[in-house]
């Protein structure tokens, strides 16, 4: 009978003993670690004090920092709207001559296309009875206004009086404004009239030929001028990276068309809304171009300097590994025990990477070595 007891507790440790192990394992620093303890596979390596690979690899501690910050956005370079016109025609005709080019450096004030239309003759006629109109009215209120003061007139006539004065008044207007836009005199009988440039730059973009029907509603500008000595560059911001991103912020921008050299401009605006397709915010950087080099349509990457003094955790570079659509380093804790553990990552900056998620600061993880030790978890 007590060599049966003792053959049970016996067979008892060993059970204990053969499922320790497996329980460890399940009990993970992460979350996903427990998942992939649970699927039976093994996801650390345990070395014994004094092995030799140890003497390998190196471990720091994940801190965070603070102070100036930087983060690269792709983005493209843009027209700077505020000195951009797109000329449209604000009446229906017929293309008779094009004084301006491709290419061409334009003033303001400075005639683009002329149009011939009969619509000319027709706003100088309404213009015309506008203004008899107007004068009429005020005859009628300043004799009604008199008359009121005598008390031989109802306060309705009165009313309707001023009431057909403002009218007549702003139709005058409209009018007038209608053939100033034109360039055109409300007495001088014309057919022919002038689209003129508003602001002064260079003629970008043309869509119109000689002899070519031109209609008030038509979506496409006829030309458009911009003044290149200064563009937008619009960035992409993912929303992990808003927090780095300010209004007012410094920014260096690079083009694959000058290798080497740098733009300096500013963040002008942080776009309010995100891309429920790309996940991202557009962000408009404000850059000088006296030389015009940068040119619209051009890709560029935009590096944001932000002064603020955001937290951000950084490590070297050699410490994330890429294992296909994911990033992971090694973890490393008490007794020597080396883990993968996938984690969010940033851009790259000189030799650092930005952790976006998946450790902590106070963790300890493999710099030098990852490689090393990544193999010798799968190998496993």
């Amino acid at each position: 009978m007590k060599h049966l007891s003792r053959t049970f507790a016996t067979a008892v440790a060993a059970a204990l003993i053969a499922v320790a192990p497996a329980c460890s394992k399940n009990h993970g620093e992460e979350g996903g670690d427990k998942a992939e303890g649970a699927e039976g596979t093994k996801d650390f390596v345990r070395y014994n004090p004094g092995s030799a690979p140890l003497d390998f690899i190196k471990v720091e501690t994940v801190a965070e920092t603070s102070g100036a910050t930087s983060v690269t956005l792709p983005g493209r370079v843009s027209f700077d709207e505020d000195h951009t016109q797109r000329v449209a025609s604000p009446i229906d005709g017929r293309a008779v001559s094009i004084l301006a080019k491709l290419g061409d450096k334009v003033k303001a004030g400075q005639a683009l296309i002329e149009l011939s239309s009969p619509n000319v003759g027709q706003l100088q006629a309404d213009a015309q009875k506008a203004m008899s109109d107007l004068a009429l009215a005020e005859k009628a209120m300043e004799r009604v206004h008199k008359l009121q003061g005598e008390g031989a007139v109802a306060e309705k006539d009165v009313a309707q009086a001023e009431n057909d004065y403002r009218k007549a008044k702003s139709d005058s207007g409209r009018t007038t404004m209608q053939l100033k836009s034109l360039g055109v005199s409300p007495s001088d009988p014309a057919v022919n009239v002038a689209l003129r440039a508003q602001i002064g730059g260079v003629v970008v973009e043309r869509n119109v030929l000689v002899g070519q029907e031109v209609r008030a509603d038509q979506a496409s500008p006829l030309v458009t001028i911009s003044s290149l000595d200064s563009v937008w560059v619009l960035a992409d911001a993912y929303e992990q990276d808003l927090s780095l991103v300010s209004e007012g912020d410094a920014v260096t921008i690079r083009v694959p068309a000058y290798p080497g050299e740098t733009f300096a401009g500013k963040v002008g605006h942080v776009g309010d809304v995100v891309d429920p397709a790309t996940r991202t915010v557009k962000i408009r950087c404000l850059a000088d171009n006296k030389a015009h080099k940068l040119k619209p349509e051009m890709f560029a990457k935009v590096d944001v300097m932000n002064s603020a003094g955001h937290k951000i955790v950084l490590v070297p570079a050699q410490a994330v590994l890429n294992d296909g659509d994911k990033s992971i380093v090694i973890v490393a804790s008490e007794g020597n025990v080396f883990r993968a553990r996938r984690v969010e990552v940033g851009p790259e900056i000189e030799g650092k990477v930005r952790l976006l998620g998946g450790l902590r600061p106070g963790e300890k993880i493999v710099t030098d070595g990852a490689i090393f030790m990544k193999r010798e978890i799968d190998s496993q």
